[in-house]
């Protein structure tokens, strides 16, 4: 029997902190404000639906518009701020790039739910 662990978990330290701790604080700005820009949109989008004169199908056409034209709205601000792509760090791009991915995901969403 051996008395030293050889495990890789064991020959790795433990980061302090949780991983929003780890996180820069750029990124967690930006993470922030990505939440906040998701959270308003779906919020108002709620706030259309409310009366219950729409169908799914109109609030995922909506949706699916309004996260198209976020993602070109947040490139257009990336583009115009010069930010160029930051290794370890979340910027612009990546918020426009996270909000492509929700277009793109609405889109399989109605076409694999309502075939649209």
């Amino acid at each position: 029997m051996h008395d030293i662990d050889t495990s890789r978990a064991a020959a790795e330290p433990v980061p302090a902190g949780t991983l929003w701790q780890r996180t820069d604080p750029d990124s967690r700005r930006r993470i922030a404000s990505f939440g906040m820009r998701f959270g308003t949109v779906l919020a108002l989008l709620a706030l259309i639906a409310l009366p219950g004169r729409r169908s799914l199908a109109d609030m995922l056409a909506l949706l699916q518009m309004v996260m198209f034209l976020s993602a070109i709205w947040t490139a257009l601000f990336a583009w115009a701020a010069r930010e160029a792509p930051q290794p370890g760090r979340l910027n612009l791009r990546d918020e426009a790039l996270a909000f492509t991915a929700l277009f793109l995901a609405v889109r399989i969403l109605r076409t694999a739910v309502l075939g649209v």
